[in-house]
């Protein structure tokens, strides 16, 4: 060591200018950053509202499935016309059956009235 003094003025140059640089950069990540964090938080909150459409969908699905079809209801139709047919041709017999009833009562009646008139002599 002769003496020479040691110089660092163009090393903190060099330091303050990477300090700057540095802080500018990390200015420009923060602001580019904090959007992508917002929509993050969106995303989730949104994700969140999917699956609760998702189970939503899925449980109207399930009770379509349930549901009869075109053609359970076309069959179901037929089985009621067939029905209906059924049942006029039951109230035919039985209107039948009440004519008969009807006569065999006055039948009855009548022999009742017979009897009746035989017993007072």
């Amino acid at each position: 060591m002769n003496g020479d003094v040691l110089n660092i003025s163009p090393l903190v140059a060099w330091v303050v200018a990477l300090n700057m640089l540095l802080t500018f950069a990390l200015t420009i990540w923060n602001l580019m950053a904090s959007g992508s964090r917002a929509n993050a938080k969106r995303l989730d909150a949104h994700d969140g509202q999917l699956q609760q459409h998702e189970a939503r969908i899925s449980a109207v699905e399930q009770g379509q499935e349930a549901l009869p079809s075109i053609q359970n209801m076309h069959q179901l139709e037929l089985a009621m016309v067939t029905l209906k047919g059924e049942i006029v041709a039951m109230r035919e017999v039985m209107a039948g059956n009440a004519a008969i009833m009807t006569r065999l009562e006055n039948v009855v009646a009548r022999h009742d009235a017979h009897l009746l008139e035989a017993g007072r002599r």
